[in-house]
């Protein structure tokens, strides 16, 4: 039986082989980084979990025992140190309870000079935190409702709901810009 690319990387890494190292960080640094910043709502706070991140993977890669995916693992890893980083913060606003406590706002149309691109990326902020980690890790990279149940510790049936309500909550959001876009 041969071993998994994965397997085989961790290996690699176990042995101290600096090829190995660039090659994890290559596959996996800016998934991780995206996931992070949209997490945090910047890029410095992505860029120090992608850092402890990677730190904490070649300090401890001796504990994984290859039962998951090696990415499941790794975005587990990122995802405590941004839920972290988020406490650690004083000033955050999370729109998870306002959402169900408030109803629908009348919103003015956007400015003119706010783009499409734009507006995606500051809803996909404003979406609620758990809504926020599923729909990156599916939609921006990838991953499969198992891995993402596994990352976060949760059923794969909360996976798809979270993934449901994020993407409900974007449409109803997004749409007012179907307008300017016609």
């Amino acid at each position: 039986m041969t071993e998994s690319p994965e397997s085989e990387l961790a290996e690699g890494l176990r042995r101290g082989d600096e090829r190995a190292y660039e090659q994890l960080y290559g596959r996996y640094a800016d998934g991780l980084f995206h996931l992070a910043e949209r997490m945090l709502g910047d890029s410095g706070g992505a860029a120090d979990v992608l850092q402890e991140t990677f730190v904490a993977v070649f300090r401890r890669i001796e504990t994984w025992r290859g039962e998951g995916s090696l990415k499941s693992w790794l975005y587990q890893i990122a995802v405590r140190f941004a839920l972290r980083a988020k406490r650690r913060r004083p000033f955050t606003v999370d729109f998870e309870d306002e959402e169900q406590a408030q109803p629908p706002a009348v919103v003015d149309p956007p400015p003119a000079e706010l783009d499409f691109r734009s507006a995606v990326d500051q809803e996909i902020a404003r979406l609620p935190t758990r809504a926020r980690m599923v729909f990156v890790m599916h939609t921006v990279d990838g991953m499969t409702h198992p891995e993402i149940a596994k990352v976060l510790e949760v059923d794969e049936g909360t996976s798809k709901s979270q993934l449901h309500y994020a993407r409900s909550l974007l449409k109803r959001r997004l749409a007012r810009y179907e307008r300017e876009l016609a």
